[in-house]
């Protein structure tokens, strides 16, 4: 007879006893607590296999339908599940096990919670088999080459928690149905095909606390539900094709630790709204258009590593108090219209690797102390920035551009790599000679004579050639005779591969083992 006392076991039975210290280090690694610090409801969430309570089963209906997965996917030779598929100490149930099953029981059955099968190139459209499985918690069928679209039904599994769907071939609109599993933690369907807008509907997910969307093809402005998000720790929504204005909600989220919003069709400015995430320790925003945005969000979020705001329409002046960020590692201003001088406060930035600030309107000097101890490469090339180069910038591992300013390059002790930096900051005029807007290349063979009276001198190997516009005939001759070539032989070949390949042996491919 099973007895359960949640203070001071989990489980307890006759054949097998798990403490709560056990439960925990089996747990999903992470988001064991919720916010508040309560525990959740440890035994929905066990992942284990089945634990031992005499003769419990698995529910035949999600072994049968686990099996026609396994087919369906081509999966046998890696999951040939016999037995029950629950059964104690199975080794397809471990935590790192790929692919992974595993279960939790309760009474005389069994369910299927966990299923992962990530990075095996598992293809062909979602089957109805997977909706069987309905008491899923945790389903992982991530980097595969999976295509049509996610049917509706996925609404069915309702105790979803961690669903991961992304770096697939999945196309046509994302589904509403997703926004009934509101018990989701975790959503990733990025990397995919999608089209059209966001679902307004995720906006029901109240308990996620992560959502990866990056590179899946929506469009159209982010919704406005989306504002009801509250626990959202995690975005990266970068490369699609948003629009509209930056949301101001954004600035509500304020459990906020990252933030990516690049390479989309969002316009600014950026809303002052934002500097009310002060839990922010990765932001990264890039490519507005519309109007000019100022860095007047940058108050409290000291608790910053990264901060890449490039191509954003940044105007006016970098912030002092920017220098009070002790945290950044990563700061990129890149491609803005930032004016005025570069902090001085930025020598406060101790913990700064790579600061990238690069065709700007910044001007004055470097601050002399700007090189700090852990810098790798600083970016500030194409500023009408003068002075001298700091003290230390010839620091061991340290990649240092200044092209474009007119920063004293006299005091680099290699004369000719401070040739080479005033060649370049003068407008490329590094020569009294006028500029070769032409290259050759030397591939071997003897000197020929073309009937207009084109000499091509011989070459015995490969390099460089003289620089002479008339060689460039020689490159693209010897280049349209091998291209030809190949399409000859190219075409010969398929010729004949057609001829040999008969009917009763032609190929036929699919995308699906059900096919």
């Amino acid at each position: 007879m099973s007895t359960f006392d949640i203070s001071k076991l989990v489980i307890v039975s006759s054949v097998h006893v798990v403490s709560k210290e056990t439960i925990i280090e089996l747990e999903y690694q992470k988001l064991l607590l919720t916010g508040s610090g309560e525990n959740p409801r440890i035994l929905d969430k066990v992942h284990a296999s089945c634990v031992g309570f005499g003769q419990q089963t698995t529910d035949p209906k999600e072994v049968d339908a686990l099996n026609k997965l396994i087919d369906y996917w081509n999966l046998r030779d890696r999951l040939n599940i016999t037995d029950d598929p629950c059964i104690q100490n199975a080794t397809w149930a471990n935590e790192i096990a790929n692919p992974r099953v595993a279960c939790d029981c309760g009474g005389n059955t069994c369910h299927i919670t966990h299923l992962k099968i990530y990075a095996l190139d598992i293809s062909g459209e979602i089957p109805s088999e997977l909706f069987v499985l309905k008491e899923l918690m945790d389903l992982n069928l991530g980097q595969n080459v999976l295509n049509g679209s996610i049917p509706a039904e996925i609404e069915q599994l309702s105790n979803m928690q961690y669903l991961s769907l992304g770096i697939n071939n999945f196309t046509g609109p994302v589904p509403q149905e997703l926004g009934n599993l509101t018990k989701l933690i975790i959503l990733s369907f990025s990397s995919n095909n999608f089209v059209g807008p966001l679902p307004t509907s995720l906006g029901k997910l109240t308990s996620l606390q992560e959502l990866y969307i990056d590179s899946s093809g929506v469009s159209e402005p982010i919704p406005q539900e989306f504002a009801n998000l509250k626990s959202l720790q995690i975005l990266w929504a970068s490369d699609n094709q948003f629009t509209g204005k930056l949301p101001d909600f954004f600035g509500t989220l304020t459990e906020l630790r990252t933030l990516r919003l690049q390479g989309t069709l969002l316009e600014g400015p950026i809303p002052n709204s934002f500097s009310a995430l002060n839990k922010l320790e990765d932001l990264r925003i890039g490519d507005l258009s519309g109007e000019d945005s100022s860095l007047e969000f940058l108050q409290n979020q000291k608790t910053l590593s990264i901060l890449i705001l490039r191509n954003c329409l940044l105007s006016g002046k970098i912030p002092d108090q920017l220098g009070e960020f002790s945290k950044l590692q990563e700061l990129d201003l890149s491609f803005n219209k930032l004016t005025g001088q570069i902090p001085e406060s930025f020598q406060d930035l101790v913990s700064l690797q790579y600061l990238y600030l690069g065709s700007n309107n910044l001007n004055g000097q470097l601050p002399a102390n700007i090189l700090g101890p852990n810098i790798i490469a600083i970016d500030v090339s194409f500023n009408p920035l003068s002075g001298s180069l700091p003290q230390n910038f010839a620091k061991a591992g340290l990649s240092m551009n200044v092209v474009g300013t007119s920063i004293d390059a006299n005091t680099l002790q290699d004369k000719k790599a401070s040739g080479m930096l005033q060649c370049l900051q003068a407008d490329f005029k590094c020569s009294n000679k006028v500029p070769s807007k032409s290259f050759s290349v030397k591939c071997g063979g003897t000197g020929q004579t073309s009937a207009s009276g084109v000499e091509y001198e011989a070459s015995d190997a490969a390099g460089s050639s003289k620089r002479d516009k008339k060689r460039i005939g020689k490159l693209i001759g010897i280049s349209v005779a091998c291209l030809a070539g190949l399409v000859i032989i190219s075409s010969v070949f398929y010729l004949w591969w057609i001829k040999e390949d008969s009917p009763k042996h032609k190929r036929i491919y699919t995308d699906s083992p059900r096919k």
